[in-house]
């Protein structure tokens, strides 16, 4: 099989899973798990913008040459990053209350991709997420 490649899955814990293989030989490595419920909440369109975007982005970097003349449509793209971004503060929201880890990685996910395109969303995934998933790990 031909790599750089994605790996696209449903793991046990119904969670959207996309994992890369860089070289040949190598194991996959988990880049996001998304919990299908939280991918479920959102509409078709939002969520098929999403997961192709991730997958387009990744594929981007990686065939620069391939993707060089690609143009991302620009409407959508600011409704995206605020949408994952009031998404990522309403996980953090249930993990405070729940005193919960298991939102990390998807808070995490949300908060980069929304960082791409709002001032808002950098920010707080610069200052304010790495304070709160340390409280998170000492609950």
């Amino acid at each position: 099989m031909n790599v750089p490649r994605l790996e696209i899955h449903l793991n046990q814990e119904l969670e959207l899973c996309i994992a890369k293989v860089e070289r040949p030989g190598d194991e996959s490595r988990l880049i996001i798990d998304m919990p299908l419920d939280e991918l479920k909440a959102l509409d078709p369109e939002s969520a098929a913008h999403r997961i192709g975007g991730t997958v387009l982005n990744i594929l981007g970097r990686w065939h620069k040459q391939a993707f060089r003349d690609w143009q991302v449509p620009s409407d959508g793209e600011h409704s995206q990053g605020n949408d994952s971004y009031n998404a990522a503060l309403g996980l953090i929201t249930q993990a405070l209350a729940a005193k919960t880890t298991a939102h990390n990685a998807s808070i995490e996910w949300l908060l980069q991709q929304a960082s791409a395109d709002n001032a808002d969303a950098r920010k707080y995934l610069e200052d304010a997420w790495p304070l709160l998933r340390e409280r998170l790990g000492n609950t």
